[in-house]
């Protein structure tokens, strides 16, 4: 079995034997997942899968989508998977996780001129708070007594600010200021509230070996950066 495994990764098609490309969902939240300028996917956490799975001989199809679509197919369609998504205690027995890809801090912001002074989840608990459908981050916060209003996507909650329809906004922090800067909307970050890693979830259907091969090309490729 391993002659063959060793031919067919010599052929560059050891993802054959695995049964086909493996779907790797993901959404619109730069800098680590987003479509660039000319329609390709692209991204910190994007780039570094990309160099994981070509050192490890293997091959995925990226795929933007609506984030509480990308999050479902990786539940419920066998050979899918999603990302950057956190590693939540709710989430865990639901993938198979490969990572971790990057860190990330939430925060929650206001509009620069706003009105508003908070230093906690529990000083949100009397306002509008954005976040959208299926996101860690606004869960939590939902989970603390913060009222939430759910967007489809996190663009949105940028003009719902700007229209005064959100007092808040709870996200990943550098999402919010790359956002911000895009739309030229000025934001002042009131507080952060905690640090998490972003990992690839994979539908459990997702064979081991491929688990295995991405998550030891992955930890290579992070070693290397880290190395002086």
């Amino acid at each position: 079995m391993q002659e063959a495994l060793n031919r067919l990764r010599e052929g560059g098609v050891l993802s054959e034997i695995l049964g086909g490309t493996i779907a790797f969902n993901t959404e619109e939240y730069p800098p680590y997942n987003y479509e660039d300028e000319n329609g390709r996917i692209t991204g910190t956490s994007t780039e570094l899968l990309r160099a994981a799975l070509e050192a490890a001989e293997l091959d995925a199809d990226f795929r933007l989508l609506p984030w509480a679509r990308a999050y479902t197919e990786a539940q419920l369609r066998e050979r899918h998977c999603v990302y950057s998504t956190t590693r939540t205690p709710e989430r865990e027995e639901l993938f198979t996780w490969i990572g971790p890809l990057i860190s990330s801090t939430w925060a929650a912001f206001a509009l620069a001129d706003a009105d508003i002074d908070a230093d906690s989840l529990e000083d949100l608990q009397e306002l509008q708070v954005g976040s959208f459908r299926e996101d860690a981050v606004g869960h939590y916060a939902a989970s603390q007594g913060v009222p939430i209003v759910v967007a489809s996507a996190e663009r949105e909650n940028i003009g719902r600010l700007r229209a005064g329809l959100i007092d808040a906004w709870v996200t990943g922090e550098e999402t919010a200021w790359l956002l911000a800067e895009e739309a030229g909307l000025s934001l002042r970050r009131l507080f952060a509230f905690n640090e998490v890693d972003l990992y690839l979830a994979c539908h459990p259907s997702v064979p081991d070996q491929f688990v295995t091969r991405l998550q030891a090309a992955l930890d290579r490729a992070l070693a290397e950066a880290e190395a002086p």
